[in-house]
């Protein structure tokens, strides 16, 4: 929304906005309660979502205790921008700011295969905390996550 409302001022500058064009605001305030509500409980909830994600990679995988720490920075990192691109309904900021950046130290480390599990429980942990309205504006975003990362 954030780059649409720039986009608009410069399209629109020295004249009034045509009612197409303010249609995006329309669609943003219908959903806005839905997403701050979303935003709010990624953010309430972050530490619990991070955890529910180390339980279900430990169990798949015993070693992984062993890169926790780095794993939990990234993914608390990852919940902050994605939850920011809920509230803002703004993906196409999170994928050329956040997602790009990432996806370069991603495949620096080699991370593309652990990726896949790890967005795979994120998913799932985004189900259990958020209600299912809240859910269909949240999980492409995360969807989003995984097919840039991975």
């Amino acid at each position: 929304m954030l780059k649409q409302f720039a986009d608009l001022t410069l399209e629109a500058d020295g004249r009034y906005a045509q009612d197409y064009e303010l249609r995006f605001l329309e669609d943003y305030f219908a959903t806005k309660d839905v997403r701050m509500s979303a935003y709010v409980k990624i953010r309430d909830s972050a530490k619990d979502i991070v955890e529910a994600v180390r339980v279900g990679k430990q169990q798949r995988n015993p070693e992984f205790k062993d890169f926790y720490s780095t794993c939990k920075r990234d993914l608390v990192d990852l919940l902050r921008y994605s939850a920011a691109a809920l509230l803002f309904d703004d993906m196409e900021r999170l994928r050329t700011n956040m997602l790009l950046w990432f996806q370069t130290i991603s495949m620096a480390y080699k991370f593309e295969d652990d990726n896949v599990d790890t967005y795979d429980l994120l998913l799932k942990a985004m189900g259990e905390f958020l209600t299912p309205e809240e859910a269909k504006l949240a999980i492409p975003i995360f969807e989003l996550n995984c097919a840039v990362l991975v």
